[in-house]
């Protein structure tokens, strides 16, 4: 797709105001009154949870980010990587790579971009504070040649460096320092730092307004170096939890685009006088966690024992999961079975081996008896209400699958504040969880999501269910220096192989992203669910 992009600072539209109705503006929480024509008003059914770079890594508080800083490469609408704040870049050698930064961008307080703000960032990635950590692991040293020159040594061949440094978000070392915010904020810790509620990045909007769980307000920047699709002034962030709030909303004309449409609202939204929908696969996926580690329940009751360390127990659960009929009925058809962890469009997928388990109660029973649970056993199952898709159903399902098979379920359905914390620590036996793949690639996933956690490389940074096999790690470790494409390939299929057959995970399905957007408004949907700015227009 082609695309006319205007440059900001050449042409600014005088601001227009339009009427709106109070009560439905303070129920918003959107401050000063009316929308502007020029406002665009973004919701979504979660907050972001900082504005520090660094410190969570979750999908929309990037997505909102990426708006006000930059890292050093990007993608085009063909989702290919493209220069942002390096202009190009190339291996020296196999374990060095030679950034040349572009020149003339500042940030947003007036200081120059340069390459002692990579470096700086880079190393702050590096923190224990940060949660990403993986994206920068593989990294020994960033080296400062000249003012727009760094070179980045790794420890091993890392041929998917670039692509990680897409997801590192540069800040000004110098702002930084002066606010004493040179390591991330400790999210898991509840820290508070100037970082959390205040930023100073180079992209196109500023931080205008931060009121957490109420909206974030973004002003554009004048000074903005690269293109837009259009040069709307102000973008507002505004967190709904309620899904039928966000959809009266959207069709009353109080906001301008919803991110996340539920899927029993997309039939009548398409059908909906000045209302648009745009859809795409997502790359996330949706699977159920147990909790590998631990010898008894944490939450349940399985006689002082743990039955997920059973892979008979495992195998009873996710053959009862029955992903057709969540699909059909859950999900209205915006669901695609898996069996993988991993979704089509990214480089490791294999579609021979997407082949669901049968779903047979019987034989999840008779693996129940087996495994010595002939009457089942009760666990708590951890579910949040604000992300992903429909996951309070889904959760609601699985749990009545469960219980046919003699596995009492005790629903936790909590806000994801409160669920995020309980895969930090690892306090919970049962949980649902979806996983994006951040740049297109299955090592993301293998890496943090299923090594083991050393505390190493960002190794298993994101394994919050236990799950070890020295097999699988040794894979992993030799695919992610292997730089031959095909063999790399085989190595990550081989890995999940593994994976599969030791039911590390239950997967469940990848999801459709659908947004609606009021007419006049145009917001291409990634299949990485990121709302990128760039590229909305409006009338």
């Amino acid at each position: 797709m082609t695309r006319r992009f205007r440059t900001l600072g050449r042409h600014i539209r005088p601001k227009r105001t339009t009427s709106t109705a109070v009560a439905a503006v303070l129920a918003l929480g959107v401050a000063g009154g009316a929308a502007s024509a020029d406002t665009l008003r973004i919701a979504g059914q979660g907050d972001i949870g900082t504005l520090d770079p660094q410190a969570q890594n979750s999908q929309i508080t990037i997505s909102v980010l990426s708006m006000v800083y930059e890292a050093l490469v990007t993608r085009n609408e063909d989702l290919e990587m493209v220069p942002a704040l390096a202009l190009s870049w190339e291996p020296v050698d196999e374990t060095t790579w030679r950034f040349e930064l572009r020149p003339d961008v500042t940030f947003h307080d007036g200081s120059t971009f340069d390459a002692e703000d990579v470096r700086f960032t880079i190393e702050r990635a590096q923190a224990e504070t940060s949660q990403f950590a993986n994206f920068v692991g593989s990294i020994a040293s960033v080296e400062v040649i000249d003012d727009l020159t760094v070179e980045i040594e790794t420890r091993m061949i890392d041929p998917l460096l670039p692509d990680k440094l897409g997801y590192i978000m540069i800040m000004d070392s110098g702002w930084a320092e002066a606010n004493g915010v040179t390591v991330p904020q400790d999210l898991g810790n509840e820290e508070n730092t100037y970082a959390v509620m205040n930023a100073n990045g180079t992209g196109p909007y500023t931080v205008a307004e931060r009121v957490p769980d109420t909206r974030t307000v973004l002003s554009i920047n004048p000074n903005y170096w690269g293109e837009m699709a259009d040069d709307i002034e102000e973008v507002i962030y505004l967190p709904i939890s309620s899904a039928p709030t966000r959809i009266s909303s959207l069709i009353s004309g109080e906001v301008d685009v919803v991110i996340d449409v539920p899927p029993q609202d997309v039939d009548r939204l398409a059908n909906t006088a000045g209302i648009t929908t745009a859809r795409s696969p997502e790359l996330r996926t949706i699977f159920f966690g147990f909790d590998h580690a631990s010898d008894t329940l944490r939450h349940g009751d399985a006689g002082g024992t743990n039955p997920f360390q059973d892979l008979r127990v495992r195998q009873a659960v996710d053959g009862a999961i029955d992903a057709e009929t969540i699909s059909r009925v859950v999900m209205r058809g915006l669901s695609q079975p898996t069996s993988q962890l991993i979704a089509p469009g990214n480089f490791g997928y294999e579609e021979d081996a997407d082949v669901r388990a049968d779903f047979d109660v019987e034989r999840s029973r008779e693996l129940l008896a087996e495994a010595g649970y002939p009457d089942g056993f009760s666990v708590r199952m951890d579910c949040p209400t604000d992300t992903y898709t429909n996951p309070e159903q889904i959760c609601q399902a699985v749990s009545a699958m469960m219980s046919q098979i003699g596995i009492d379920i005790d629903l936790n359905l909590i806000p994801r504040a409160q669920f995020i914390p309980l895969l930090w620590e690892k306090d919970t036996s049962f949980f649902i969880i979806g996983f994006n793949t951040a740049y297109f690639d299955a090592m993301y996933v293998l890496e943090t999501l299923l090594m083991t956690q050393t505390g190493e490389d960002g190794e298993g940074i994101y394994n919050y269910s236990g799950y070890s096999n020295p097999e699988f790690d040794k894979l992993v470790r030799e695919a992610r220096v292997e730089l031959d494409r095909d063999r790399r390939e085989q190595l990550m299929h081989d890995a999940f192989a593994i994976a599969r057959a030791d039911v590390a995970y239950a997967p469940l399905h990848t999801q459709t992203l659908v947004y609606a957007m009021r007419e006049g408004v145009e917001v291409p949907v990634r299949p990485d669910n990121f709302v990128e700015i760039r590229w909305v227009t409006m009338n």
